[in-house]
């Protein structure tokens, strides 16, 4: 945005360069875990986005945009799919089956068409301005106006906080009061985002603006993006009373339970365990299974914590493992990928790391050692 004369990089350039090196590597992270890999798509996307759009911060702060202008990574275009990628990611909180119109990325597709018309036939944009008689110039700069994406950046803020106040009047389970402190959370992030970016352009006009002002905008973008990021790889700690529970878990009873209270509530939660299974349900979470036995989400963390010795992830997993192992001996035709599968695990790494630490051996070893015993 400001910059000197001549290309170099100084100690807060070298910083915003590592900034934008952390979201590539997060975007990364969030892209290996194979059990959300699609379900975070949206904000892997979001945040692949911004560390490229920082990166040409970094270039154009250095003044080497102006030396290389080839360097340059479709900012217009990626700003404008930011709404829509939170959107579709928030609403597969509460409609599993959404999938995003492709229509609300058609002024980002415009903007890249246009950028990449104008990329190949201005050399790199080296000569763009030689194009500015060109009809279709009038609309490459419209679209590239920074207000563009503030007001979709508005516009997606405001059916997103629509769609959670649409369910903000009907009876709230655990799972619900969660869901709703969470992406609201994400919208308070999104919005610091949004106003850091609008203010960018809204004070650079004032002569009190200098490179100073420049980064601490930069900075807190770089915040919220990231921070958003994060909450989404720690989502189901979240959602399992393992992260911030006190921010995300409403306590109905502050009373402190008895031993007495805690020892039945504790029998009620292992009968409905055994008897109804719920372990086996992949997608099972903490918040879920506090609505099925009527618990509050803080009691039963507790209960779980203080009576198994063990965190929900733990809890659950030992009852799969118990069941895999019944079901590695009696069907010994089904694959041990289906069998874990059944079981409620979503990845074999994690089920075989899992269950070579209860049984001390992998799960093919366990079922070849046991049925050659049954065979003696």
């Amino acid at each position: 945005m400001l910059q000197g004369s001549l290309p170099s990089f100084d100690t807060w350039t070298s910083i915003f360069l590592l900034v934008s090196s952390f979201g590539f590597f997060l975007s990364i992270i969030l892209g290996l875990n194979k059990n959300n890999r699609v379900h975070n798509a949206p904000i892997i996307l979001l945040i692949l986005g911004f560390s490229f759009i920082l990166l040409q911060y970094v270039f154009f702060w250095t003044g080497y945009k102006i030396k290389y202008p080839y360097l340059y990574f479709f900012d217009s275009t990626w700003y404008l799919t930011f709404g829509p990628l939170l959107y579709s990611y928030i609403t597969k909180f509460y409609r599993k089956s959404f999938k995003i119109g492709w229509y609300h990325f058609l002024p980002a597709l415009l903007s890249l068409f246009l950028n990449g018309f104008y990329f190949i036939k201005s050399n790199g944009f080296q000569n763009i301005n030689d194009y500015n008689g060109d009809i279709l110039s009038y609309f490459y700069w419209s679209i590239k106006s920074p207000w563009l994406p503030a007001l979709s950046l508005i516009i997606y803020l405001i059916i997103t906080k629509d769609l959670i106040s649409f369910y903000k009047d009907k009876p709230e389970s655990q799972y619900e009061i969660t869901r709703k402190k969470w992406t609201n959370l994400l919208i308070t992030l999104f919005l610091i985002f949004t106003v850091s970016y609008i203010s960018y352009y809204t004070l650079v006009k004032f002569s009190f603006f200098n490179i100073g002002w420049d980064y601490a905008i930069s900075f807190s973008m770089s915040l919220a993006i990231y921070t958003l990021g994060y909450m989404v790889y720690k989502e189901p700690s979240i959602f399992n009373g393992e992260l911030l529970s006190n921010l995300f878990f409403k306590s109905t009873n502050h009373t402190e339970l008895t031993e007495i209270t805690k020892d039945e509530f504790y029998h009620k939660l292992l009968f409905y365990i055994k008897n109804d299974k719920p372990y086996l349900d992949n997608n099972l979470r903490l918040v879920h299974l506090a609505d099925k036995v009527g618990y509050s989400s803080h009691i039963l963390s507790k209960l779980i914590n203080e009576k198994a010795k063990k965190n929900f992830n733990q809890f659950i997993n030992e009852y799969r493992l118990e069941e895999a192992s019944k079901l590695l001996l009696e069907d010994t035709s089904t694959s041990i990928k289906t069998i874990y599968f059944d079981v409620g695990f979503n990845n074999k790494a994690t089920f075989n790391n899992a269950f070579k630490n209860k049984f001390n051996c992998t799960p093919s070893e366990y079922k070849k050692i046991n049925l050659v015993g049954q065979d003696k």
